[in-house]
């Protein structure tokens, strides 16, 4: 039986995957918010990423095949108290000395990366994003993964590193937790729909259900030796603002509310004052327009190229 060790596994996505995951691998769940015992059927680990001797404790005494690196720290508010070098500590750093500590105890483990697709920024307007497209982060966030994944290719080029998987997800959401959709289409404490200018805009997202199916597939098909591998991971086709709000509006979990049309110029005037206020954070308050006003749609030929198929779509998670 293979050793699955998943970092964030207390998480939106790292608890889900240990629970699907779970009785077919040995799991190890690693996080600061889990007990220190064998709860659920699996091994539960309570510590902090950015730990490194811990790291290597737990690498050294349960040597996974496969590390899940879940762990991290998502976007915070606009004024956010967190520094790039709290980014960095916990999204880059702790990634690199993880790595450094599986492999040491198995040279052959496969490490498997969430990174975003907020690596790419949103300056690709107008055409389907590629894995080779050039990145432009915008936010201490998207920096910080990026750092962490040029890490791992070094690591991978140097041959340490022989089995790595980095995975950029597009907006991952499931009917326990939708604000990556509910951003584009709610207003205020969602009293309304908000349709932003035609609402034809496109972006990819991803259910949940289908990275978890993504991640297995790709443990149960890595026989190859050595691999490294950049994913864009989406749902099989992108969706548009009008169509998810067809859809929630037809579901038991977001019922039927007005929908109140907002003119494009309004957002693009609202960012541009805002960016005069808050100069610092100019450019990722600027993007928050491009993300309502234009497509954000990144290819997924890669992943499908693999045999893998996406089942799950937000019609299917949110109408039953």
């Amino acid at each position: 039986m293979k050793k699955l060790l998943i970092t964030g596994a207390s998480g939106f996505i790292g608890h889900a995957i240990a629970q699907c995951f779970n009785p077919q691998y040995e799991i190890i769940a690693f996080d600061k918010k889990m007990s220190s015992n064998k709860t659920n059927g699996y091994i539960s680990i309570n510590g902090d990423i950015t730990d490194e001797s811990l790291l290597k404790s737990v690498c050294s005494r349960y040597v996974p095949d496969v590390v899940i690196h879940c762990a991290g720290i998502a976007h915070q508010p606009i004024i956010s108290p967190l520094s790039m070098d709290v980014y960095d500590q916990v999204n880059h750093v702790a990634t690199n000395n993880l790595a450094v500590a599986a492999v040491n105890a198995n040279s052959n483990v496969h490490f498997i990366f969430l990174s975003s697709i907020s690596v790419y920024g949103e300056s690709h307007k107008h055409k389907e994003v590629t894995e080779e497209d050039q990145c432009c982060p915008n936010t201490e966030y998207a920096h910080s993964k990026l750092d962490a994944e040029h890490g791992l290719k070094i690591f991978f080029n140097d041959y340490f590193i022989k089995k790595l998987d980095i995975l950029r997800l597009a907006p991952v959401y499931d009917v326990t937790w939708s604000l990556n959709l509910e951003k584009r289409v709610l207003g205020p404490q969602k009293k309304v729909y908000l349709r932003f200018g035609s609402g034809n805009q496109k972006m990819s997202v991803l259910a949940r259900q289908n990275l978890i199916d993504f991640i297995l597939y790709r443990i149960e098909n890595n026989s190859i030796k050595k691999f490294s591998n950049v994913f864009n991971v989406t749902d099989k086709r992108s969706c548009s603002f009008n169509k998810i709000i067809e859809i929630f509006k037809t579901s038991k979990y977001r019922p039927d509310r007005r929908v109140v049309k907002v003119p494009l110029w309004c957002v693009w005037l609202a960012t541009r004052i805002a960016g005069v206020l808050i100069k610092d954070k100019i450019k990722l308050i600027h993007s928050f327009y491009d993300k309502l006003a234009n497509d954000l749609v990144f290819d997924n030929k890669r992943m499908l190229n693999t045999g893998f198929d996406p089942k799950h779509t937000i019609k299917s998670v949110f109408v039953k």
